[in-house]
């Protein structure tokens, strides 16, 4: 469920950098010096620069030129700007939903190819969709949603790399891998695993193979630091401002690594086992999945860990202010394919441990996505700053409790506490009624993608029931990689 509008500077800034490219074809944000919310440094041209780079906003683009283009039209609507940049916002954050619908598309896809079965396929895939951190971001304008979905796609492509004839597929990864460098730099190190995996499936060619993905991939890099050089003078130099709140030097590596470490696996706040509970279960299926395919076994383990180990030390490794682990996700969504090997192998109590876990991380999810998460990070009782979130020096709390904390403003607001504008149930439909949006107007906008739902869900249904046991050779043939079922390693 989208959330339908940005709330931190990192969503602001990609949102500025999507109306530059639709307005003036520039990825220049003066708009944020306007709204006085600029997150990042001017070029050597004297133009605000966002720090991050533009795939996202490139690819939001659509969205934003629809909802200026439907929304903005529909009767009904307050004359005002305010309403305008919120309707506008609500677009472009759709764009999140569909990056993780897509990436969740792959993944089945991906299950699909190791010869799981349609309806553990559809299972676990259900299971990941909503029962890990990718529900909640799917509602926020953060990259991470378009990152899970092109590392899964990644993984796909990687998934059939057999022989040299598949050296179209291999330098695909290397496109997709260096489009990913342009959505979050750090996703550049993604790069040495997927190289890593193909050489270690021993599959003809392997060299050539891991030669064609990492050419396109270079390119990419060298480019995007090209770009830098052009923007700031320096290669390195990625448009991240010195300081940011209070003084505090954010893009370093200063933090100990056990604080980083303890804070991804074991608080509160960001542990990613409170946060994706079925992932217990894939550090469980690696060994089986290792003897399956070595290559996906290789991203299940390498992608988690290399980010892991970069974010440990990163001086603001929480990812700022925002839900659970957000740097892990896309790689935390990628080991989850560590599962299936459990479903395959038929063990009793694997589908009911698999539903607990997401059960369990679906109640996660809602709880700290059903209030704004900012109430409780950069307001507390009135004051910024040395907070539950943070310290009075910007430093991240690791008893920050969530679960507690928003659990009970979640009990608060549905005991009738009055929730302005912001506040409360912080979704689409209900801020847009605030703004003086009247219901009749909400229904015409929800028609378009409460029917797609309902459809998925129908046609879900359908292919549920269609592969009973004892029918998936028929069922099988729903699928479009049937014909790669038979003779997997």
């Amino acid at each position: 469920m989208s959330s339908g509008r940005p709330r931190t500077p990192d969503e602001y800034m990609t949102l500025f950098e999507a109306e530059s490219l639709l307005v003036r074809g520039s990825t220049a944000v003066p708009q944020a010096l306007e709204t006085q919310n600029f997150y990042g440094k001017f070029d050597l041209h004297g133009q605000p620069r966002a720090p991050y780079p533009a795939g996202q906003a490139l690819l939001a683009v659509p969205y934003l030129w629809l909802g200026r283009e439907t929304l903005l039209r529909l009767p009904g609507l307050p004359k005002d700007t305010i309403v305008s940049l919120y309707l506008e916002a609500f677009a472009a954050t759709l764009s999140s939903a569909v990056f993780a619908a897509g990436a969740m598309a792959f993944f089945f896809l991906l299950l699909r190819r190791m010869a799981l079965n349609l309806r553990d396929s559809l299972l676990l895939t259900v299971c990941v969709a909503f029962g890990t951190l990718l529900l909640p971001y799917s509602g926020y304008f953060f990259s991470e949603p378009l990152s899970a979905l092109l590392l899964t796609s990644a993984a796909y492509f990687l998934s059939d790399l057999k022989t040299v004839s598949t050296r179209t597929q291999a330098a695909l990864v290397g496109i997709i891998l260096g489009f990913a460098g342009w959505v979050r730099p750090t996703m550049f190190l993604a790069v040495a695993v997927f190289l890593l995996a193909i050489v270690v499936r021993g599959a003809a060619h392997r060299w050539k193979l891991a030669a064609m993905t990492a050419l396109p991939a270079a390119v990419s890099g060298l480019s995007y630091l090209a770009w830098n050089k052009y923007l700031f003078g320096r290669a390195f130099e990625f448009g991240y401002p010195e300081m940011a709140e209070f003084g505090k030097h954010l893009n370093t590596f200063q933090t100990p690594f056990y604080v980083g470490l303890a804070g991804f696996l074991l608080s509160p706040g960001k542990s990613a086992f409170l946060y994706s509970p079925l992932l217990v279960l894939a550090i469980l299926g690696i060994p089986s999945l290792w003897k399956q395919d070595r290559g996906l076994a290789t991203l299940c383990v390498g992608l988690p860990i290399t980010y892991l180990l970069f974010y440990m030390r990163y001086t603001q490794w929480e990812g700022g202010y925002c839900v659970g682990p957000r740097y892990l996700l896309p790689s935390i969504v990628v080991c989850c394919l560590a599962v299936a090997p459990l479903l395959q192998s038929q063990a009793r109590g694997v589908r009911y441990a698999v539903g607990v876990l997401a059960v369990l991380g679906f109640l996660v999810q809602g709880i700290t996505a059903s209030t704004n998460f900012l109430e409780g990070q950069v307001v507390v009782q009135g004051q910024v700053g040395g907070g539950a979130y943070y310290d009075a020096h910007f430093n991240y709390r690791l008893s920050y409790d969530p679960i507690i904390t928003q659990g009970r403003r979640l009990l608060d607001y549905a005991l009738g506490k009055p929730a302005p504008l912001g506040l409360g149930f912080d979704r689409w439909f209900v801020f847009l009624h605030k703004l003086g949006i009247n219901a009749g107007t909400l229904v015409v906008i929800a028609i378009v993608p409460l029917a797609l739902a309902i459809w998925s869900f129908w046609a879900l249904r359908r292919i549920w029931y269609a592969a009973a046991p004892g029918t998936e050779n028929h069922a099988v043939k729903l699928d479009p990689l049937s014909h790669v079922q038979t003779g997997r390693r």
